[in-house]
């Protein structure tokens, strides 16, 4: 026997809802107050501090170990079960049980007189019951088709409700009862459904090629809507990518304006120093050797020696025609000022960066400068066939992803170094937790592996099966299983030093503010050391290595990538970028390249594809794409592409960048 509906509404709205997503339980987890949420709700309410706060009581809980770690409430999945079960179970029909007929499957109940009614039932009762309430039973919420519905209500009598029709009444093109038959459509043409079926077939069956080819038709509708809404947003996010990198555009090159005025003026101002300091220090000279003569004449006069004092007043007046003052910069003629653009910058200010049509036949709306607005009016509906802008074929898939903080962490994880071993090991330097972590490709951990003296590791990079990390001004080199090989001393103070290793040969490190690289093999000897010929830098960050022995580095302090040989000839390097016409400043982070020698750099948003040559191609993955805040990238010998981010998950991307 089925639940009662009240009861089994109240168990559902009371036990058996999340209080989250007030949807049925899926997953449930209990917290160590006992209250208990979906799984999924939990995992959106974790904090950056691996932290969960329960709705309900306000307490706070640690779940490092993950939100699927939590107890299952046993109790509920027992509960929910039994709801299923009894909500699956058949019922029947109440009248037409009653009426001694076969049992017919019930759809709905009412919920005024307690009755479970199969659909032919259903509408009868309502009929003749309009004020009482019907609900329809779990799987039937859909209920019958518009088509189902129409027939069930036609093949009864009008004038006699519960009966079934017998024939067709052709005078009045209706179907009636045997009881109308005989008494209101007495002198009418009638002929029986079963001749009027055979007749009806032929009818019927053309009319359904008709609706099956109409049906068509709004399909193909329903799938150009469906290419247009994706569309819409293909542009939509193709255009926002527009505006970002314009805006980033234009900030940077007024930033650029602005520090190369800042230079010039803090310029000028040492030079007019330097040329107040020695018309200061000319004076201070004469100052003290007028005080030095004044004291010497008087000590002249008051020893009362004539001849002394006749020669003296030659002495003085030298002195004196030698204290004229040195020639000083006039300072209002010489102190800087500045002009300010006003129309350029009214023109900023006022003026429009953008406009956008909605449409061909559209007129373009501009972005407005900040001015009181009028009411806002609702937009015109933008028709819906509109043409998507053509996409850039997808490169890159997500396979998978997974967190490197384990359970013994002190901090959030700080991923500086990540490399791939050619049995597949991810091994990444995290290092706030002073540890190297290893695992296995599909995320599960392997070994952790801590420095001497708790060194925190800042880059690391695998060759030969051995593990070189640096920390420091130190480079550890390690086996797989963590035993220390050897430890040397770099070459001067930097605070980081990156690595990257070619083949099984050697370990590049790049010296930061030294512009160099230096090559250590497997012994830990310097092989050699590689600076760029006539190249004057700022500071090497990140590098990579290709196929050919070309070195791509990230140059920190003049933001750009530079690429040279062994022999320090430099071939390119590259500071900006175009995107849709738009030129581009980078500030590149971690360089990897791959198989096939094509370079990938990250910043902030994005990871960006070059050409083996240096010349960019296009943006392999942003933010749209679903991927926050890439940080050290690295490419294993599967040619997938493993990113670490700044939270400190790491996600593997499948590459097909030919």
């Amino acid at each position: 026997m089925a639940m009662s509906g009240d009861i089994t509404d109240q168990i559902q709205n009371d036990l058996l809802n999340c209080k989250i997503c007030l949807s049925r339980f899926t997953q449930p987890k209990m917290l160590p107050c006992a209250h208990t949420y979906c799984q999924g709700c939990l995992e959106k309410m974790v904090r950056s501090n691996r932290k969960v706060q329960c709705p309900e009581c306000r307490q706070e809980f640690d779940v490092r170990g993950g939100v699927s770690k939590l107890k299952a409430n046993f109790h509920i999945n027992s509960l929910m079960d039994i709801i299923k079960s009894k909500e699956n179970e058949k019922v029947v029909c109440n009248w037409c049980a009653t009426a001694g007929r076969r049992e017919i499957a019930a759809v709905a109940r009412c919920k005024t007189c307690l009755k479970c009614l199969c659909l032919p039932c259903k509408l009868t009762h309502r009929a003749a019951n309009p004020r009482h309430t019907l609900e329809d039973l779990p799987g039937h919420g859909a209920g019958p088709c518009e088509a189902e519905t129409r027939m069930q209500k036609m093949i009864y009598c009008q004038g006699h409700p519960g009966t079934l029709v017998d024939y067709l009444c052709k005078t009045c093109n209706s179907v009636i009862c045997s009881s109308c038959s005989s008494h209101v459509h007495t002198k009418h043409s009638k002929v029986s459904l079963a001749k009027a079926g055979a007749t009806e077939r032929s009818m019927v069956m053309n009319l359904m090629e008709r609706l099956k080819t109409d049906t068509q038709s709004l399909v193909q509708q329903e799938d150009d809507i469906t290419q247009a809404m994706e569309g819409m947003k293909a542009t939509e996010r193709s255009l926002m990518s527009m505006i970002e990198y314009t805006l980033a555009e234009v900030i940077n090159n007024l930033m650029k304006q602005g520090d190369t005025i800042k230079d010039t003026l803090s310029n000028y101002v040492r030079e007019q120093e330097e040329l107040y300091k020695a018309a200061r220090d000319d004076l201070q000279l004469k100052i003290k050797k007028a005080k030095d003569t004044r004291e010497f004449s008087q000590g002249v006069l008051d020893s009362g020696k004539m001849r002394e004092i006749v020669c003296l007043r030659s002495v003085v007046e030298d002195q004196i025609d030698g204290l004229q003052a040195p020639r000083v910069p006039d300072d209002k003629k010489t102190r800087p000022s500045l002009i300010i653009n006003e129309s350029l910058k009214s023109m900023l200010s006022h003026s429009n960066l953008f406009s956008v049509t909605f449409g061909k036949d559209s007129a373009a709306k501009a972005l407005a400068a900040p001015a009181k607005r009028k009411p806002r009016k609702k937009p015109a509906k933008s028709p819906l066939a509109v043409a998507p802008l053509p996409q850039p074929r997808q490169r890159a898939w997500n396979l998978h992803g997974f967190d490197t903080e384990l359970g013994g962490d002190e901090n959030d994880a700080k991923l500086t170094g990540v490399s791939v071993s050619n049995n597949g090991i991810i091994v990444v330097a995290d290092e706030d937790n002073s540890l190297l972590k290893c695992f296995i490709d599909c995320g599960d951990h392997t070994i952790s592996i801590s420095l001497p003296d708790d060194d925190d590791p800042c880059s690391v990079a695998i060759f030969d099966d051995t593990i070189a990390c640096s920390s420091g001004n130190r480079l550890y080199m390690l086996d797989m299983d963590g035993t220390m090989l050897r430890k040397l001393l770099l070459r001067g103070s930097e605070s980081d030093y990156h690595l990257a290793a070619y083949q099984d040969e050697y370990v590049a490190v790049s010296e930061g503010s030294m512009c160099s690289l230096s090559l250590y093999d497997i012994n830990g000897k310097m092989i050699n050391r590689v600076k760029p010929c006539g190249y004057e830098g700022g500071r090497f960050h990140y590098l990579a290595i290709n196929s050919d022995e070309r070195f791509i580095v990230a140059d920190y302090g003049k933001k750009c990538i530079l690429i040279f040989d062994r022999d320090g000839d430099v071939f390119t390097t590259c500071d900006q970028i175009t995107m849709n016409g738009v030129s581009q400043a980078i500030s590149p982070y971690s360089i990897c390249t791959d198989k096939d020698d094509n370079i990938l750099v990250t910043e902030r948003n994005r990871i960006l594809l070059f050409w083996p040559g240096g010349d960019f191609r296009e943006e392999l993955l942003t933010t749209a794409n679903g991927l926050p805040k890439p940080r050290v990238i690295t490419v294993d010998n599967c040619n997938n592409l493993v990113v670490t981010q700044a939270n400190g998950f790491i996600t593997v991307y499948q590459l097909d960048l030919s």
